[in-house]
C-alpha cells in the first residue's frame, strides 16, 4: 500500500495561489483546491476549519508574497518611485493576485490613515520625511496621495483597462510626485 501523501498548509497555499492566478479568487472553493492538489477535501478541512479561515490565511500568505516581490523589484535610487513601479508591475504580472489583495472584500481600510497601521508603510513614510526634510505628518499625507494615484493606475492595469509601459509609468509617477511634493511644501505651516 503506497504511503499517504501529507497535505501541508504550504501545498494548499500554492494550489490556491495557482487557482487565483488562473481563474481569480472567486474560483476558490474546497473542491477546486482539492482538484488542484489531487486529493480529497478532507486534508483541506483538517488544516482549516472553514473556507473563510483558509481565505483569510491565504490573504496573509499572498500579502507576504507581494511584500517579497516589491522588496526584490524596488531597490536602489528613487526607492519611493520604484515601490510605485513595483506595485503597478505586480498588478500587470499578477493581476488576479493583485485584485485579491487590493480589490476584494478582504482588503478593507476604514480610512486612509489605516495605511500606516502596517509597519512597512510607516517605514516608507519615515524615510520620505527624512529624505525630503518634511514632517512625518506631511510625509504620510504625501505618501497617501501618491498611493491613491498609483493604486488607480494599478487597478486599471490589473483590469486591463489600460496598457502602459514602464517608461510611461515612471514618467507619470515622477510628475505626480513633483506636483504633490510642491503642494506639500507650499502648504506647510
Amino acid at each position: 500500500m503506497p504511503p499517504k501523501q501529507k497535505i501541508t498548509k504550504e501545498m494548499i497555499f500554492e494550489a490556491c495561489m495557482e487557482l487565483v492566478r488562473k481563474q481569480g479568487y472567486e474560483s476558490l472553493n474546497t473542491r477546486s483546491i482539492a482538484h488542484q492538489i489531487h486529493c480529497s477535501t478532507q486534508p483541506i478541512y483538517s488544516r482549516f476549519a472553514t473556507m473563510e479561515e483558509l481565505k483569510q490565511a491565504l490573504y496573509i500568505h499572498v500579502g507576504n508574497y507581494f511584500n517579497t516581490y516589491v522588496s526584490n523589484v524596488a531597490q536602489g535610487k528613487d526607492f519611493f518611485k520604484q515601490i510605485g513601479i513595483a506595485y503597478i508591475t505586480f498588478a500587470k504580472e499578477e493581476s488576479n493576485l493583485f485584485k485579491f489583495l487590493f480589490m476584494s472584500e478582504f482588503w478593507a481600510l476604514k480610512d486612509f490613515s489605516d495605511m500606516f497601521s502596517e509597519e512597512e508603510n510607516q517605514q516608507v513614510a519615515y524615510a520620505l520625511s527624512q529624505g525630503l526634510k518634511i514632517t512625518l505628518e506631511d510625509a504620510k499625507n504625501l505618501y497617501m496621495k501618491i498611493w491613491i494615484f498609483t493604486h488607480g493606475i494599478a487597478s486599471m492595469v490589473a483590469t486591463k483597462s489600460i496598457a502602459l509601459n514602464e517608461k510611461e509609468i515612471s514618467s507619470m509617477l515622477a510628475q505626480v510626485f513633483s506636483a504633490f511634493l510642491q503642494y506639500t511644501k507650499n502648504n506647510t505651516n
